[in-house]
């Protein structure tokens, strides 16, 4: 498997990194831009991502809207079904405007409230068939 995980804060990277790479091999940006060039790299390369990891709160381009680009992307490609990336949201934002745009605008799979601990990590994604 591959994740790609979007924070602009190197520590999460690092953390995540660390948890997840047993399970596959991981790649970081610090932002949607970034999120999206890297994206388009792993298509065009045939070695799409399994799971994205999606911070909410970022400069540049928020987590919302560079998910939506990435969805939008997905679609111009043709990836459909068991081709689209699975969406985590990585957030310390737990309000239900910011939770409800995550799951019904972005498909988010789930959705992670920062600070993070390695059991709630790991449950949530075995609960939601990521691991």
């Amino acid at each position: 498997m591959r994740f790609l995980i979007i924070d602009d804060d190197e520590t999460v990277h690092m953390y995540l990194t660390q948890l997840l790479e047993p399970y596959a091999r991981c790649e970081t940006v610090f932002n949607g831009t970034e999120a999206i060039d890297v994206f388009k790299k792993a298509v065009k390369d045939k070695d799409p991502f399994d799971t994205i990891f999606m911070d909410i709160l970022m400069p540049e381009m928020d987590g919302h809207a560079a998910t939506q680009k990435l969805r939008d992307l997905e679609k111009e490609l043709g990836l459909y079904g068991p081709e689209e990336f699975k969406l985590v949201m990585i957030t310390s934002l737990n309000d239900t405007k910011n939770v409800s745009q995550a799951f019904f605008k972005g498909y988010a799979s789930c959705y992670i409230v920062k600070p993070f601990s390695k059991v709630g990590v790991l449950n949530e994604l075995r609960e939601n068939n990521i691991l």
